[in-house]
């Protein structure tokens, strides 16, 4: 208020003067005049006591301690850039991890490693980095029981104690499923990752047509309609800004429709799970859930909602 001075202002009531936090207002107030002339208050764990009014006869009183020493510089982190063993993990993303980003994933692992004190090697350069490689991203809020991601190490160790050592670390929603030893000389899972196999929840909009919810059979019959197409297109924008036209349909290299569970095939004809194999290279060359509806939507001439999806396999170019 304009019509308030500074001084004033600093004594009128506040609309939580009634809880009672232990600090006294008047010491509020002067600690705001030392604030404002940059003055220093030192800390009471170590030094003298500021008279707050938070310690007394109610809430204890301080006991002040000897700072700790300052530990000796043993100098900077230098990175080991050795590599001895490459280990492959298969591992699951399920329950609340579904909601982890990617790059928080790869910082978990990194963090897991180091509390789990596992031998990682680390990249070169100005900012060295944990040989941490997970085979692809995995979209936010997909679950998944067919992840894969590289660990390469600084000396050999055995893979079940690395199993067993790392799953300690991990919360209880990255099970890890299978660790082998892979050769150094191999490249890596992101470099020879070639298909993936997915289960999608898709459900069809209700007013998008006046017909009936579609039974087991009409999804079939939908399926097959993608099957039996030459090729579905699809306007993809590059990453200069160009427009490129895509053929879907021969990314796609299986497809069928998966039984839902009992419980809700009498309930609920509008959703189906299809199960499909497609493209899935680290180049670019993918088909996502997203562009599965499109094709159902394409050759449906309906509209339709991906409801969940779920990554059940990578699967890697065998040479």
């Amino acid at each position: 208020n304009s019509k308030l001075n500074t001084q004033n202002s600093l004594d009128a009531s506040l609309p939580w003067d009634h809880m009672d936090t232990g600090i006294d207002k008047n010491w509020l107030i002067a600690d705001l005049q030392r604030a404002l002339e940059a003055a220093t208050v030192l800390d009471c764990s170590f030094e003298g006591c500021s008279h707050c009014g938070v310690c007394g006869i109610d809430f204890g009183h301080n006991i002040v301690i000897a700072a700790p020493p300052i530990p000796s510089f043993a100098g900077h982190f230098k990175p080991n850039k050795e590599k001895a063993q490459r280990l492959r993990v298969c591992f699951g993303k399920q329950g609340d991890m579904a909601l982890t980003s990617h790059l928080d994933l790869v910082r978990l692992f990194d963090r897991a490693v180091r509390r789990a004190s596992l031998p990682v090697a680390y990249t070169g350069g100005f900012h060295p980095s944990p040989r941490i490689m997970i085979a692809n991203a995995l979209s936010l809020g997909a679950t998944s029981h067919g992840e894969i991601v590289d660990f390469e190490l600084t000396k050999i160790i055995d893979v079940e104690e690395f199993k067993e050592k790392l799953a300690s670390q991990l919360p209880v929603d990255i099970p890890l499923y299978q660790v082998e030893d892979v050769d150094l000389k191999a490249p890596a899972a992101s470099q020879v990752l070639e298909k993936a196999e997915y289960l999608i929840t898709v459900a069809r909009v209700q007013d998008s047509s006046p017909v009936e919810d579609a039974a087991v059979e009409q999804w079939q019959d939908w399926v097959e309609q993608i099957k039996v197409s030459d090729a579905i297109w699809w306007e993809q924008i590059t990453k200069s800004g160009n427009k490129k036209q895509v053929n879907l349909r021969e990314r796609l290299f299986e497809l069928e429709v998966n039984k839902l569970p009992e419980n809700k095939q009498q309930t609920d004809n509008s959703s189906a799970v299809v199960r499909y194999i497609g493209s899935c290279c680290n180049d670019g060359t993918l088909i996502r859930p997203e562009h599965l509806v499109y094709m159902l939507e394409q050759v449906t001439g309906l509209e339709f909602h991906l409801l969940h999806v779920h990554r059940s396999k990578l699967m890697l170019h065998v040479s």
